[in-house]
């Protein structure tokens, strides 16, 4: 048997009959694809002891060429490179609210819970959109969902009702926390 090494990925070996009765290679159709599995894979553990093959993370391409006499292997060896990872990044949702008409908005802001949280309201064509400053709690989610329908935007939906809307309305509330306050600021 000989090794020859043509390349960085190519070995060339030529197998001689007994070299292949050793390894249990028999390329026929009729030969059981198990013996002839197991004898490459101790042949290419002997062709990587001489040529100084790392294994790991390559694959082997191996095309047999059968004689008379002898068989000639060509081995093609490539690193398997590792599989590219894809990561979707979250896409950062807000939550705004459409009343279809005037009177639903209007019923709303008649409510006295819409002064609980911080809003902006604007007007865009004949719909009217309500964009929350903070997250919207259950409670006045479905308090608002009588009225409107609440859905969960992009911010470029969002900055385009910003700017293409006309201001209507903007309510902050201010929120408190007494335990934070500083006795310095009093």
């Amino acid at each position: 048997m000989t090794i020859d090494r043509l390349g960085e990925g190519m070995i060339l070996v030529t197998l001689m009959q007994d070299d292949m009765s050793r390894y249990s290679l028999d390329f026929n159709a009729s030969a059981e694809g198990e013996d002839t599995r197991r004898g490459l894979t101790r042949l290419m553990l002997r062709v990587g002891e001489e040529c100084g093959l790392d294994h790991r993370d390559k694959c082997y391409l191996i095309e047999a060429l059968p004689g008379k006499e002898s068989c000639l292997l060509i081995i093609s060896v490539r690193s398997n490179k590792p599989r590219r990872r894809w990561r979707i990044k979250r896409e950062n949702q807000q939550e705004c609210c459409r009343f279809p008409t005037a009177d639903d908005l209007l019923d709303w802001l008649s409510r006295p819970e819409s002064a609980r949280f911080s809003y902006a309201l604007y007007e865009v064509g004949c719909s009217y959109y309500l964009i929350p400053e903070y997250p919207l709690s259950n409670a006045d989610r479905g308090l608002i969902s009588e009225f409107g329908v609440v859905t969960d935007e992009s911010p470029i939906a969002i900055a385009r009702i910003r700017e293409n809307g006309r201001l209507l309305r903007e309510h902050s509330r201010r929120r408190r926390h007494p335990r934070y306050i500083s006795s310095a600021a009093i």
